[in-house]
């Protein structure tokens, strides 16, 4: 099978690695320097929970063309750049799987120019940064690679994209509402990464602040549930538990550990850098949405307040 991976982020290269080394033709598309760097050293991968290092060669391409022909594009760019690359997809109409593994609330009106059915929403299950041409990257063990077709069917193409992940590794989750488990999640984000800014822009800093902790959980709480006040249900169903029936005790605590840990470090602290304008963008779509809900939400708009306004 010949996948093209299409961004070479922490993302795309831990995915372009991993589906290599399970045996798929692999293309990544990148440009610039980190192209020289990827086709002079192959993509360089370190395991933050384990130390171990790994290089592995793949095909390096620096454009999609019209005709190019591959059976998947895996798109791994951030949101805010997705704009500049939607219009190269659409214009490629021989590959028939286009799977988007970014953060995405507005759902499937962000793909109006591409034909739905070549569409694929999905969510990725690494966090990390690249330093240099080095990945530092960790599985997040919490959020499997996660896949569904934006009708909610269970398609051949869905099971098959599932086991093409699991052969490389990873562990994976189908869903039959895959739009709203995306509102869901960026509602925890979003939340997380804001007060996270608000609390000297880093995760550990903030697991030491009960009061923003306290302040984060109940702007969370407001958001799921005026989410759920529009209709849409909330998914995964953990964030139920943790956020709505849970006492807020127990959920500021479970938090606060949380973010002492490595995962918090690398699957959090690279989103309040170079990667802010995607949750801005993220933040700005789910706030209009919520905008509508019959359930107001003072404590989430105080924290986007802070989002907006806050300068790297």
């Amino acid at each position: 099978m010949d996948i093209l991976i299409y961004g070479a982020g922490v993302i795309g290269s831990v995915y372009a690695a991993r589906l290599q080394e399970a045996g798929y033709n692999i293309s990544l598309l990148a440009r610039g320097q980190r192209a020289v760097a990827l086709r002079t050293h192959g993509i360089q991968l370190e395991d933050a929970s384990t130390g171990r290092r790994t290089t592995t060669r793949v095909s390096v391409v620096e454009h999609l063309a019209p005709t190019d022909s591959y059976d998947v594009v895996l798109v791994t760019v951030r949101l805010d750049q997705l704009h500049s690359v939607l219009p190269i997809l659409a214009a490629n109409r021989q590959v028939p799987t286009l799977l988007f593994m970014l953060s995405n609330p507005a759902g499937m009106r962000q793909f109006e120019q591409l034909d739905p059915q070549r569409v694929v929403p999905g969510f990725p299950a690494v966090g990390g940064v690249r330093r240099g041409d080095v990945v530092r990257y960790i599985p997040l063990r919490q959020v499997p690679t996660m896949l569904g077709e934006a009708d909610g069917r269970m398609t051949p193409r869905l099971r098959q994209l599932a086991g093409i992940f699991k052969q490389a590794g990873f562990t994976v989750k189908l869903s039959s509402d895959m739009q709203a488990w995306l509102k869901t999640h960026t509602i925890m984000d979003m939340g997380i990464i804001a007060a996270a800014m608000m609390t000297g822009k880093k995760s550990a800093l903030l697991a030491r602040s009960r009061h923003n902790v306290v302040m984060l959980v109940q702007a969370i709480r407001e958001g799921l549930l005026a989410l759920r006040a529009l209709g849409t249900p909330l998914t995964p169903f953990y964030l139920t538990v943790l956020f709505l029936w849970l006492p807020r005790w127990i959920t500021v605590i479970l938090l606060q550990s949380l973010l002492r840990t490595r995962i918090s470090g690398l699957g959090i602290d690279p989103h309040l850098d170079d990667d802010i304008e995607e949750t801005r963008q993220m933040a700005r779509e789910i706030m209009t949405q919520l905008r509508s809900s019959p359930l107001a939400t003072p404590t989430l708009n105080r924290l986007m307040e802070v989002l907006e306004l806050t300068t790297h």
